[in-house]
């Protein structure tokens, strides 16, 4: 049984095969009078006759020359539809995305934009996006250094005025004796010499804004240096956009199918499409070419995961 599905599959890929199909048409056209006959033969004729009619055909029309000028014409008719099916799904496609678009292009409404252009937009607004979080976390960095060092100067300006304070004590008290005066004047160059102290101390500080603030203006890092991840190191610290995008995933029961997307894209192997399909539409992921990756808003997503699982 399986020699003889062998065999009839064996006929049937020869057929399907496209030199041998257009073979098999042009022995048919070429030599049509012998399979006429073959099936036509007069009731009185014998085996023999027709023995004998084969075999003289054969002799004069199945020549070496003869069949190997019908294998070279069904070659030549193979590459002939060849050529036809490449030059008509040429016009097709140079129809289809040259000449269509650019008509579409001329004709319909200034509102309507092409895909490729709206992928430009996409990518742009994207990448105005990362700039804006950038800046907005050294702005918020710098904000935060400026209040710790705003606070200790105004200690230190405390800590000074109440120095102040003692030493015009001090002097008035003077005026009573000139032993009081000895003992103010002794107290009075130590508070001078605390005041050179708070002086180099405030000096200091002052270089320390300066150094921070050079160093703010070279952050470069905006939420995966290791500083960043220690300072979010709670779900409130986050940027609105980040917090409202969590909380929709977990109120709509998609933040494991988050996890997953993101272990497949962090580990490989294999995925169901919803689930990738989801995502994109939550701008969680972007498909770019034939695979895909996580937009930055997803990719900080993915980074502080255990910070909101903790949540």
């Amino acid at each position: 049984m399986e020699v003889i599905n062998s065999f009839f599959s064996n006929i049937k890929d020869k057929l399907t095969n496209p030199f041998f199909g257009t073979l098999i048409i042009v022995l048919l056209i070429h030599h049509w009078k012998l399979w006429y006959t073959v099936f036509n033969f007069d009731e009185d004729c014998t085996l023999n006759d027709k023995i004998a009619f084969i075999t003289n055909y054969a002799k004069t029309d199945l020549t070496f020359w003869i069949v190997t000028s019908d294998v070279l014409q069904a070659i030549f008719l193979m590459l002939l539809g060849y050529l036809i099916i490449i030059g008509t799904r040429s016009l097709v496609l140079w129809i289809e995305f040259g000449l269509m678009p650019s008509i579409t292009g001329r004709i319909v409404n200034k509102d309507v934009v092409r895909r490729s252009e709206y992928d430009d937009v996409v990518k742009e607004r994207e990448r105005y996006f990362d700039q804006y979080e950038e800046q907005r976390k050294n702005v918020r960095l710098f904000s935060q250094t400026i209040d710790e060092q705003t606070e200790l100067i105004k200690l230190k300006d405390q800590d000074l005025v109440k120095q102040s304070n003692t030493i015009s004590n001090s002097i008035r008290e003077s005026d009573l004796t000139k032993k009081s005066l000895e003992r103010v004047q002794l107290e009075n160059s130590n508070q001078q010499g605390q005041i050179k102290k708070l002086n180099l101390l405030l000096d200091e500080s002052k270089e320390d804004i300066t150094n921070k603030i050079k160093q703010l203006n070279i952050y470069a890092e905006m939420f995966f240096s290791s500083e960043s991840q220690l300072f979010y190191s709670s779900f409130e610290k986050f940027p609105p956009e980040i917090i409202k995008k969590v909380e929709e995933l977990k109120s709509e029961d998609k933040w494991k199918t988050f996890l997953a997307v993101g272990n497949f894209l962090a580990n490989g192997g294999s995925i169901g499409g919803t689930a990738l399909t989801e995502m994109i539409e939550k701008n969680i992921t972007l498909e770019i070419g034939s695979h895909e990756e996580f937009t930055p808003i997803g990719k900080i997503i993915w980074s502080y995961r255990n910070v909101f699982e903790e949540s």
